[in-house]
């Protein structure tokens, strides 16, 4: 039996109730489903909304307003003295009346030295930092899935390994007890094989809890009751054939960038916030009194407005964006480190983990034959129990080291795949 050969593709169920056996790319594709990568994707689409409300202070804007009212009871006029050759002044009454009004009016931004145009582009990064924050979310996400299916998937192997070790075990104890009875060996090898069987069990319940854990963690993940997991053949030389020494796309680079892109625009906004802004108004009103001469009336303007002194409020702000700047830029450069860094421990945690999955599939081939010689010699006689026990127990060693292999070379797989700012289901969802 090889190493290959020995590692079981499904994984037994520990619970009880309905659940699902999950195969890595269906993890993937629940995870990524889940509330905080919705949220994520919600939060971009509120960012993006930003960039039409900036936008739209380039369109003109219509207003309609129209009132209606009753006058009981008129105030009149009062005419001045002297008018009209009048000697004292003269109140006209006018008396009760309806007065329906409207109108219509229509503005128009004309220049406004870029401010409109700058608050669009601080909207327009803003709202792709979002978007790449997004994506970093859904890194996590699909990191921490795989993560999580890689202790499982270990935890399955610790578990099927203690199983078989345990069965191995008891059948070791059947055979020694069998022969203490018939004198052959002494009742020392008895206890020595039943004290291999009891640690045996131990270990599998060890392993159980273990298993249990992490299928919790995938759950939560997930959504759904993960009961097991699935893992199909070949999986590593698959991982292995993924490119991975392209340009890193790593989002939170992205999302420095593009923070850094947007407190630019602001801060040129906002230095220009006292300047002249020329607008462009008009309109039409109509009034329903049939004591007014025209009723129905247009009116246009064109305004210059300026603000000549604001308590230097708008000095503060372009202060306070250019200090979020600098912080924005050395975290921006610590970042970049950092990536260098994690690339750098993803390759050697990878290589590592490769060379101890070869190293102990060979120890359990080794382990194997071993344990096959051992019950040869010791039904002939030529070996002691204990020998038996001690080849059994290098043969349980092997197979948990193989399954602890496996999962942490999957989990290096994962960070290799997070360090270089790949796509998780590109990487690990291709029906593997």
């Amino acid at each position: 039996m090889t190493a290959k050969a020995f590692f079981p593709v499904l994984l037994l169920v520990p619970f009880v109730g309905a659940g699902e056996e999950l195969t890595l790319p269906q993890a993937l594709e629940l995870a990524l489903r889940g509330p905080a990568v919705q949220a994520a994707k919600a939060a971009a689409q509120a960012e993006a909304a930003r960039v039409d409300q900036a936008q739209a202070w380039r369109l003109p804007h219509v207003e309609v307003e129209a009132q209606a009212r009753g006058l009981t009871r008129d105030p009149g006029f009062l005419v001045p003295r002297g008018a009209f050759g009048n000697p004292f002044p003269l109140a006209l009454v006018t008396g009760e009346r309806e007065v329906q009004t409207g109108r219509l009016t229509v503005s128009q931004l004309v220049w406004d030295w870029r401010r409109t145009g700058l608050a669009v582009d601080a909207a327009k990064a803003q709202a792709a930092a979002a978007e790449a924050q997004a994506r970093a979310v859904r890194q996590e996400v699909a990191r921490a899935t795989v993560e999580a299916f890689a202790q499982a998937w270990g935890a399955t192997g610790q578990l099927q390994a203690a199983l078989e070790a345990q069965k191995a075990a008891a059948e070791t104890l059947r055979v020694v007890r069998a022969m203490v009875q018939q004198g052959l060996l002494p009742k020392s090898d008895e206890l020595a094989a039943q004290f291999l069987v009891q640690q045996r069990e131990a270990e599998a319940a060890r392993a159980q809890a273990a298993l249990e854990g992490s299928l919790a963690v995938l759950s939560e993940l997930t959504g759904v009751a993960v009961t097991g997991v699935t893992v199909g053949e070949g999986i590593f030389e698959a991982f292995g054939r993924v490119p991975m020494d392209g340009a890193v796309q790593r989002p939170e680079l992205e999302v420095l960038r593009r923070q850094k892109e947007a407190l630019d625009a602001a801060a040129r906004a906002y230095r220009r916030e006292n300047w002249p802004v020329l607008a462009a108004v008009g309109g039409i009103d109509h009034v329903r009194d049939s004591y007014y001469l025209h009723q129905t009336n247009g009116f246009g303007a064109v305004v210059l407005k300026a603000s000549l002194f604001d308590g230097g409020q708008s000095r503060a702000r372009v202060a306070e964006l250019a200090s979020q700047r600098n912080a924005v830029t050395s975290k921006l450069e610590a970042t970049e480190r950092a990536v260098e860094r994690e690339m750098a421990v993803a390759e050697a945690k990878e290589k590592a983990a490769r060379q101890a999955l070869a190293a102990a599939e060979k120890a359990v081939a080794a382990a194997e034959e071993e344990v096959r010689l051992e019950t040869l010699r010791h039904g002939q006689g030529l070996a002691t129990t204990r020998d038996l026990l001690q080849a059994q127990e290098h043969l349980a060693a092997a197979r948990a080291a193989v399954a602890q292999s496996q999962a942490a070379l999957l989990s290096a797989l994962a960070e290799k795949v997070a360090a270089a700012g790949e796509d998780f289901v590109a990487v690990f969802g291709g029906g593997r």
